[in-house]
């Protein structure tokens, strides 16, 4: 089991990326130090999962407080389609906010310098690391990519060595200032680059860009008060689903039952078909509806019949850090695995913008679609969970499945990771075999369920989990 018991402990989808920050923590900064250092190098190392390119979303428990932050990009102001055409269509890039987080943590919370914090990324970038084997398949499972994507990634084996200078650059140039990322000299060559490659994006489009402090979603689950964070994500799909599981009492039954399971996917229907329907950037439409109040939610449940969605399982990396006194949830993400394809100075761009659908979640000007990043925290007297995963469409059913082994099946945290997992993929449901049920068979530990990091915090010490689907470690620093 990936699990470390301590004050100050760690967990990464990948184990270089743990180790940086359980050094970060060895070296005396704190818990937002060390977020910096993993995010960055993260990004490096996992340049499918996320980086420079994409976005980025905190949940953070602190002495003071929860601080919830929202990295997410915006459309450009020349976005000029209906309907964006597909997937990887250059119209799917949106301004990356993932530098504006760690700027945002920069100017509040970090003990250290910025280049000690981004040197062990820059090194790896500049000096070269080995291609892990998740890296290699996420190449090999990449098709009809543009050719500055084929040119800086496409010819990569599981082994090789890799250096990515011009991302190294400008880690450089960010470790200076980070808003340079966004309204400096490098900007305007990021912008070019874009451009050439068919993205309708100016110098003002990053220059005016800027995330936002929001304050989290709240309600309870049993005897536990749940947050998460709120639209433009689908943090509230989340508590939907906890919601209604707890309304209907679906737990009382064994977790491998198959009523249980099938009673899940009708709660699954609902939440997917709420979100479509409601989640958008609430700066162009306030979300209107109680989406938790009990009255609502019984109604849905008998009315509702389940219709076929379309789920993207597409790739994010998610991270928890503590130093003791600060908790920390770090999602980062470019969506689909590389995000749009397009790579400009070695930074693969996002294509979050395929995330705009119809009705309010419409493609608009400086507008951010419906995002599936969240991440969920759970308090109970003295005791505090944070959650999160890789998962795509499928995180509030990761999300709710992780937390119900524990809260409802008496689980460990590391064992409720570990537990064996089912998604509702819309055309049809998939459980790893350990579940023996009907339905179509993943292997006992599959990725394909999610990739999961957790930290459990009570008096006596703190436990880090990650997935034994990964190949991410936790770790404890001294």
């Amino acid at each position: 089991m990936k699990v470390a018991y301590g004050k100050k402990v760690v967990a990464t989808q990948n184990y270089i990326a743990s180790y940086v920050g359980a050094k970060v923590l060895e070296n005396g900064g704190n818990a937002f130090d060390a977020a910096i250092a993993i995010s960055a190098t993260l990004s490096v190392v996992l340049p499918y999962t996320s980086g420079l390119g994409g976005d980025g979303f905190l949940l953070a428990k602190t002495p003071e407080g929860i601080i919830a932050y929202n990295g997410s990009g915006w459309a450009p102001k020349g976005l000029n389609v209906e309907k964006i055409p597909s997937s990887r269509h250059p119209s799917t890039v949106v301004v990356p906010g993932l530098v504006d987080l760690w700027n945002f943590l920069i100017e509040r919370y970090t003990s250290m310098s910025t280049y000690e914090l981004l040197k062990p990324a820059i090194s790896l970038a500049t000096n070269g690391f080995y291609v892990s084997k998740s890296l290699y398949k996420a190449i090999k499972n990449s098709s009809n990519m543009p050719e500055s994507w084929i040119k800086t990634y496409g010819n990569l084996n599981a082994g090789d060595k890799v250096k990515l200078n011009e991302m190294g650059q400008v880690l450089k140039i960010i470790a200076k200032d980070p808003r340079e990322f966004y309204e400096g000299k490098i900007t305007e060559e990021i912008v070019s680059g874009l451009r050439k490659q068919g993205v309708n994006v100016d110098f003002s489009d990053f220059a005016n860009f800027k995330g936002e402090e929001v304050k989290p979603l709240k309600t309870t689950y049993k005897d536990y008060t749940l947050y998460e964070l709120p639209p433009n994500t689908q943090g509230i799909s989340t508590l939907q689903a906890l919601k209604l599981a707890e309304l209907s009492n679906v737990n009382k039954l064994p977790y491998d039952d198959e009523k249980r399971i099938n009673e899940h996917v009708k709660i699954y229907g609902i939440v997917y078909s709420d979100r479509n329907n409601y989640i958008a950037d609430p700066r162009f439409y306030p979300l209107d509806v109680d989406l938790l109040d009990e009255r609502y939610l019984r109604n849905r449940m008998k009315e509702f019949r389940v219709m076929i969605e379309k789920m993207n399982t597409q790739d994010t990396t998610f991270f928890v850090v503590s130093d003791g006194e600060n908790e920390i949830g770090f999602i980062q993400s470019l969506f689909f695995a590389f995000g749009s394809g397009i790579v400009v100075k070695d930074i693969p761009f996002n294509n979050r913008g395929f995330g705009f659908t119809e009705g309010r979640n419409k493609p608009e000007p400086r507008k951010r679609p419906l995002h599936t990043l969240s991440i969920l925290m759970a308090e109970k007297e003295d005791e505090n969970l944070i959650i999160g995963c890789a998962g795509g469409d499928l995180r509030p059913q990761i999300h709710s499945q992780v937390f119900e082994y524990y809260a409802d099946y008496g689980l460990e945290i590391d064992e409720a990771i570990e537990a064996p997992r089912f998604m509702f993929l819309g055309s049809r449901i998939v459980a790893e075999k350990r579940l023996k049920t009907k339905h179509e068979q993943l292997d006992y530990y599959s990725p394909e369920v999610g990739v999961v990091q957790a930290l459990k915090s009570n008096k006596k010490y703190n436990i880090a989990v990650a997935d034994p689907r990964s190949e991410g470690i936790a770790l404890v620093a001294n």
